[in-house]
């Protein structure tokens, strides 16, 4: 499997990496609340700190958390960046993470346990589940490692990770949660992919039928006897 490393993954990478060392600087060693203001915490956000819905992404929990994401992001991400371009795949990227951080809420408010409102949500891994899939679509035959031991076809990949997640999600309780945030990434990045090539669609409809319109409408200039000898009537489209 190649890896790109383009430069909006480099800066992202660095970023991430930027992020987590503040944040564990600022809440362990200055005894500051860095986490309580950017990770997603629903009580948090009822009382007005709707910016988390963003900013958990950027923290991670450990070091594994954070070089698990990173691995992630440049495994798949450099390659999908160079074909979409910086504004799509920021646009995919964040629109999966977003997602997974409001379905996440709203879970959350619906169950409504006061013991897990004040808990904190953070990591990318939204994101990084839906760039998974946007690999699994655009590169479906690639192959990739499951357990970073069995080489499989990258769609058949995805299917079982949302099967393992899927089964998190229903049997592990109030533990689950985050496997609904891995789950509602991936579902917001076939949600974004199907959006798009429904639009290209709609494009092409519209495009055709312009054009075949523009087909029947002709501006015939009537020949005046002194051109008598020209080829036809002249038109214009």
């Amino acid at each position: 499997m190649p890896i790109k490393i383009t430069d909006t993954i480099k800066k992202l990478l660095i970023v991430y990496a930027v992020v987590f060392i503040v944040q564990q600087a600022v809440d362990q060693f200055m005894g500051g609340h860095f986490k309580m203001w950017f990770a997603l915490i629903p009580v948090e956000i009822l009382s007005g700190k709707i910016w988390q819905i963003f900013t958990y992404s950027f923290l991670h929990s450990d070091v594994m958390h954070l070089v698990l994401n990173l691995m992630i992001l440049a495994f798949v991400g450099g390659e999908i960046e160079a074909m979409w371009g910086r504004r799509k795949f920021l646009a995919f990227y964040f629109f999966c993470t977003t997602m997974a951080g409001l379905v996440y809420l709203i879970i959350q408010l619906a169950m409504w346990n006061p013991m897990y409102l004040s808990l904190p949500m953070v990591g990318a891994s939204g994101g990084m589940y839906g760039l998974l899939v946007a690999y699994a679509v655009i590169f479906s035959e690639r192959e990739l490692l499951f357990m970073m031991m069995f080489p499989m076809k990258a769609r058949q990949f995805i299917m079982i990770l949302a099967g393992v997640e899927f089964l998190q999600a229903l049997f592990s309780g109030q533990g689950g949660l985050g496997a609904f945030a891995h789950l509602s990434g991936m579902g917001a990045g076939l949600l974004f992919l199907w959006l798009q090539a429904r639009g290209i669609q709609m494009r092409k409809n519209g495009g055709g039928s312009k054009k075949k319109n523009q087909s029947h409408l002709r501006l015939v200039k009537t020949q005046r006897p002194e051109d008598e000898d020209d080829d036809g009537p002249t038109t214009w489209h």
